[in-house]
């Protein structure tokens, strides 16, 4: 399915642009200022991206990396979208294995990571957290989702911890011992109401690998994995209601809970 948006249609992109700036100004993330051309190469439906320095506080002091920013329109409604976007196993890496540590009530929660990196380089591991931006939802008047992610710091022990019961998937505990901890990986889904059937999704991600991996070559991973996200939803939106079941629960941007349909209870809050 290709996303289609008249590139003419100036009332179309006053809201691109209006959304974008709205979340940056929320966010601080530096998403919005598309040049003319760029905004209608999206309108196409054409998957566009852009890479800003930004400063990352350390231990060590302050230093500067890269986030790179996916945009895309989709003609699709946004609630199958998100459920795509956040499903439990959505498929996105092959050589990424990863665990549900906890939840919270809010939607968000740990997720342990591992990353089976190509030889010579060591596997790279990492505790995430994940949280719904119930205040951007609520400031946009619900136009604005957001589902962010942030690295937990010094979970080396707690990593270790996860073991006890025997290997994570295919991992091992004395492979993650020897795996190298991420320093840095933060970034969020991002999807803005259009129409009805229209939406806009951005995704950001600033990641540090560690070791002697170049930045430039984790900008280009990083680029090559949020092109792939963006057009991986859009394949699975038209079935991410019926693959939707109470074995994983969705929260939307504002925190409210995705009913399944499947569960008998009625269903609030879609698109």
């Amino acid at each position: 399915m290709t996303a289609v948006l008249c590139v003419g249609n100036a009332h179309a992109d006053a809201t691109v642009v209006s959304l974008l700036d709205e979340y940056q100004r929320a966010s601080g993330v530096p998403v919005g200022g598309l040049d003319e051309d760029t905004l209608a190469r999206l309108a196409t439906g054409e998957v566009v991206y852009r890479k800003v320095s930004v400063a990352t506080p350390s231990a060590k002091g302050d230093s500067t990396s890269l986030r790179v920013i996916g945009y895309r329109v989709i003609r699709e409604p946004r609630e199958p979208l998100w459920l795509a976007a956040l499903a439990f196993d959505a498929g996105y890496n092959a050589r990424l294995t990863e665990k549900l540590v906890e939840t919270n009530e809010a939607g968000g929660g740990d997720w342990y990571q591992h990353l089976d990196m190509p030889w010579p380089l060591k596997d790279r591991h990492w505790l995430i957290r994940t949280e719904k931006s119930a205040q951007l939802a609520a400031s946009s008047a619900g136009r604005l989702w957001e589902h962010q992610w942030s690295l937990v710091p010094d979970a080396h022990d707690r990593i270790l911890d996860l073991f006890v019961d025997g290997p994570i998937g295919q991992v091992t505990e004395q492979q993650a011992a020897k795996s190298v901890e991420l320093p840095l990986n933060n970034g969020a889904w991002v999807m803005g109401q259009l129409e009805a059937t229209r939406t806009l999704v951005v995704v950001h991600a600033t990641v540090d690998l560690g070791g002697i991996v170049p930045d430039s070559l984790v900008a280009r991973q990083t680029r090559k994995n949020l092109i792939r996200m963006l057009g991986k939803i859009e394949k699975d939106a038209p079935d991410a209601w019926t693959n939707y079941n109470d074995q994983y629960l969705i929260y939307r941007g504002d925190g409210s809970l995705i009913v399944p349909r499947t569960s008998g209870e009625p269903v609030t809050g879609a698109d």
